[in-house]
């Protein structure tokens, strides 16, 4: 049982902290900026990208075996949980480039882009954390049924 009463496993939940915490890191390495302390903004977006990267461990795991015994369908729960996959990883690749300073140019535009992906993602995986995402397609379900009758 989850900590929020949740079914989901403790390594969900560790996964769970530790990307909320990574994106409270994210967003206070955003005020060093502001306070012209890069130094400081380095440190903390790299631990940031950290957390992200030990998150993904569990995660990829996680879509791997659902993707391999079928549990993950193209229902709207499952579209969703792709999108919240593709946003993830587009999220914290564009997290490793800025922090190991490849590839991208470190300009305020598409560190913006980046964070407000990562947002996206950590949204997405509360709702399928939380379990809203199920409830709503047994919704839909119903309701299609329904509308049959």
């Amino acid at each position: 049982m989850g900590f929020l009463g949740t079914v989901a496993s403790s390594f969900a939940d560790m996964t769970l902290v530790f990307q909320i915490a990574g994106f409270i890191i994210l967003f206070s390495a955003s005020v060093f900026v502001k306070r012209n302390d890069l130094s400081k903004h380095f440190k903390l977006a790299r631990f940031a990208v950290f957390l992200g990267f030990v998150s993904l461990i569990w995660m990829g795991y996680s879509i791997i075996s659902h993707l391999l015994t079928g549990a993950l369908f193209l229902d709207i729960t499952g579209n969703l949980l792709i999108l919240h996959a593709a946003i993830g990883s587009l999220a914290l690749f564009g997290g490793v480039f800025f922090a190991f300073d490849r590839l991208i140019r470190k300009t305020i535009i598409p560190m913006r882009i980046v964070f407000l992906l990562w947002f996206t993602a950590l949204f997405l995986g509360i709702i399928f954390y939380s379990g809203i995402m199920s409830v709503c397609n047994n919704l839909i379900i119903s309701k299609m049924d329904f509308s049959l009758m």
